[in-house]
């Protein structure tokens, strides 16, 4: 028995009493793995590796031979190196790929959230393990094109999106410079009149320079108040997973806005730390301070 074939059995032994000509299997995997390299020649994936990934996709209900035969071997492949995470895989499903996103966005219509956050959302899916589960891109099991399957994944989720997201608010600098300081702290709120301007602009360019994901999550939350529930339900994610990127991205929002005054500004140590107080109480009036849903969750 040959080494493809062994190692063929070895991650699926059931499949051996399907084996009456082990040659031809060593020939059907050898040519599906040549034709897997030759469109993907940079991906670091041994020959071995392939095939026991295809093997463990190879439909059981199906006749060995005649699923072979239906094996997209260049999509398998991509996906294989894109579940292992390497870049290079990642960036060239970008490129094969990116029209299926904006494709999907206009056969859905209206979306709360633009076609490049929900490209974000989709290699979330596709590529992040969550909660225990592998990334789903490990589900493709190389019986149709990717593409196929992909525009699946893709509907599933801009319908999701449609029906159960929140409608997309931005989160304005224009809105949190006007806010009034909560309890009437008269040092405060002279410093926010005084520095309104600056503190509009810190924040605008804090906010632009947040993450994709970050920025998406601080509108969706506070831009239209959506709860922490209904957005681990549009993300196929746990509630206390929503909980750490919204922390996360508050956290960069204000060192960002702190960051940006501290540039603007030139005032000395004590007047900038009354700043910083003003910077947090903006934030906890506009973002919001802990969801009570998750009270304690860290």
């Amino acid at each position: 028995m040959t080494p493809l074939v062994e190692q063929f059995l070895a991650a699926r032994p059931e499949r051996s009493a399907e084996l009456s000509d082990a040659g031809l299997l060593e020939e059907r995997l050898s040519t599906l793995w040549r034709a897997a390299r030759a469109r993907w020649s940079g991906f670091r994936v041994t020959e071995s590796d392939f095939v026991s990934w295809l093997a463990e996709r190879v439909p059981a209900g199906a006749p060995l031979m005649e699923a072979l035969t239906r094996v997209q071997a260049e999509d398998l492949l991509l996906a294989l190196a894109c579940a292992r995470g390497q870049r290079e895989a990642l960036a060239a499903f970008d490129a094969e790929y990116a029209g299926e996103v904006d494709r999907a966005v206009r056969k859905v219509g209206e979306l709360p959230v633009g076609a490049s956050d929900v490209a974000q959302m989709l290699r979330e899916r596709l590529f992040v393990a969550a909660e225990g589960r592998a990334p789903r891109i490990v589900d493709y099991s190389g019986q149709g094109p990717l593409r196929v399957w992909l525009r699946v994944a893709l509907l599933r989720l801009v319908q999701n999106l449609a029906t159960r997201a929140p409608r997309e608010a931005p989160v304005e600098p224009e809105a949190l410079a006007d806010v009034a300081v909560p309890g009437g702290d008269p040092e405060l709120e002279h410093m926010r009149r005084l520095y309104r301007e600056e503190f509009r602009e810190a924040f605008r360019a804090a906010f632009s320079g947040l993450g994709e994901e970050d920025r998406l999550l601080l509108r969706q939350r506070f831009g239209r108040r959506a709860s922490q529930e209904e957005l681990a339900a549009a993300y196929g994610v746990h509630v206390n997973t929503v909980a750490r990127w919204l922390a996360r991205a508050r956290e960069a929002l204000e060192r960002g806005v702190r960051e940006s005054l501290k540039a603007r500004l030139r005032i000395g140590d004590v007047q900038f730390a009354s700043i910083l107080r003003l910077v947090r109480s903006q934030l906890d009036v506009t973002l919001g301070g802990p969801d009570p849903s998750t009270d304690g969750e860290q």
